[in-house]
């Protein structure tokens, strides 16, 4: 999931808006400390690798909403004229 996020180009300043969008405190888990201290493809990484099971469902959430606001984002500049991504057509597929 840390690469999908990579790969959308989530950034740093992702971060806060994810957080609320997951319903997480910014200082009260590891995924959330992890995800705002900077470079995030590395602290990705290390988020969906968590040990502890509620640590990892929190990072699971964390990182749903990472993608989405990265490739929100990612559609809005790079894909706005249409695009070949297959992941971008999904909920058109049955």
């Amino acid at each position: 999931m840390g690469r999908h996020c990579v790969q959308a180009r989530a950034v740093v300043d992702d971060a806060p808006v994810a957080l609320r969008s997951a319903g997480l405190r910014p200082t009260h888990t590891t995924p959330a400390a992890l995800v705002s201290r900077g470079r995030i493809d590395e602290q990705l990484g290390k988020t969906a690798g968590l040990a502890p099971l509620d640590e990892r469902r929190k990072a699971f959430r964390l990182l749903i909403e990472v993608l989405t606001i990265a490739d929100a984002r990612r559609r809005e500049h790079f894909c706005w004229g249409g695009c070949n991504h297959w992941w971008h057509r999904l909920s058109t597929a049955a």
